[in-house]
């Protein structure tokens, strides 16, 4: 997917229209968003990450390539297909492969003895058990994208000529936040200036490009209920682990945990690990629905705001539904108290909604609000 970078000529067009202008980008932060979300600048490593499926004798198996640093991937064999679309959330095997050199990659198995494979334009080429098997890439898109506001709904960002006219400029944890666009698109880093309480919400988000990094390292943000409940958002694609140590109770035994030249951990927790679409602190459901950077994801999320009674106590906790992608990944979850990094203070029966910056690497589109009498 090449996005086409028309910020300047974008700003132009709203201010002869009369539309609210949003902060301009100083130019080292654009040339850095630019990088995250150049398709054509990243090239062959892009083509060659994603999801790629094929035919096993009469079993269907799926993979998910990921980029590493160093022009490296790792990639998840499935079997049954992919998430959500065959895979049961059992067992899968793990691989890495080292530097793509013309194209190709190879990869080794850390799960399973005799297990290779070769990765180039026509495919994942799996080795096992004396047999070889084209997996092809496929590109997968969540049902609800694009999917348009009912009557009667609060749009945030979208339409014909999308602007910054419903967010406002508010301190959090990394200092001033103001409303910010990006080729026609908000950038993370915004809080409405309206309260909601009990609401759904259709998020349509891009993650940016950051091979570099390992999970809630990708595009690390997050989008805040009353401005004070996270529903985490990072490039969590085709990850079985995360930075607290949790890695997935179906990943096989690697077969040498004690090797330092790999970028798998060992087990180091029976929880399963956090991925985007879940609530910050809460371990994750499967599946990891979540598809690669610079593809556009959705968030559908279910909201129900806490309860009070007239002397302040809460009476009810706040709670959560999410679906990532159309996906199920959070089922009416109550929620303890505000998670970790949002705004400051009790709890509220209403409140803004936070779109939290933490480096500015997600894009967003398509944003409305249907509120709940």
């Amino acid at each position: 997917m090449r996005i086409a970078f028309t910020s300047l000529a974008l700003c132009a067009v709203m201010a002869w229209t009369g539309v609210a202008l949003a902060q301009t980008l100083d130019p080292a932060t654009e040339a850095a968003t630019k990088k995250l979300f150049d398709a054509q600048a990243i090239g062959v490593e892009l083509k060659l990450q994603g999801e790629y499926v094929g035919e096993d004798g009469d079993k269907s198996v799926g993979a998910q390539v990921v980029a590493r640093s160093d022009k490296a991937f790792h990639a998840l064999v499935l079997e049954g297909g992919l998430p959500s679309d065959g895979w049961d959330g059992g067992r899968y095997g793990v691989m890495e492969s080292g530097a793509l050199s013309d194209g190709r990659a190879e990869f080794r198995s850390l799960t399973d003895e005799g297990v290779s494979a070769d990765l180039d334009e026509s495919g994942l080429t799996l080795k096992r058990g004396g047999r070889q098997t084209l997996l092809k890439r496929i590109e997968r898109k969540s049902p609800t994208l694009g999917q348009q506001p009912p009557a009667g709904a609060v749009v945030l960002f979208g339409g014909a000529t999308p602007n910054m006219d419903a967010f406002e400029e508010r301190k959090d944890i990394e200092g001033m936040t103001a409303p910010t666009m990006f080729d026609g698109h908000m950038l993370a880093g915004a809080v409405t200036k309206r309260r909601f309480k009990d609401y759904q919400l259709h998020v349509e988000f891009m993650t940016g490009w950051e091979p570099q990094n390992i999970p809630w390292r990708r595009a690390d943000a997050g989008i805040y209920m009353l401005s004070r409940y996270e529903v985490a958002i990072g490039d969590s694609f085709g990850f079985d682990f995360d930075l607290s140590g949790a890695t997935s109770p179906q990943r096989g035994k690697l077969l040498d945990e004690k090797t330092t030249s790999s970028k798998f951990p060992a087990a180091k927790s029976t929880n399963a690990p956090r991925v985007c679409g879940s609530v910050f602190t809460y371990p994750s459901k499967v599946p990891n629905s979540c598809l690669p950077p610079l593809v556009w994801q959705t968030l559908d999320i279910d909201f129900t705001a806490p309860r009070f009674d007239a002397d302040g106590k809460k009476t009810s906790k706040a709670v959560l539904s999410v679906k990532l992608n159309g996906h199920q990944t959070v089922d009416k979850q109550e929620v303890n108290g505000p998670t970790p990094h949002g705004f400051k203070g009790p709890e509220t029966a209403d409140g803004p909604i936070w779109f939290e910056a933490f480096g500015r690497r997600v894009l967003y589109r398509n944003i409305w609000v249907v509120e709940r009498q």
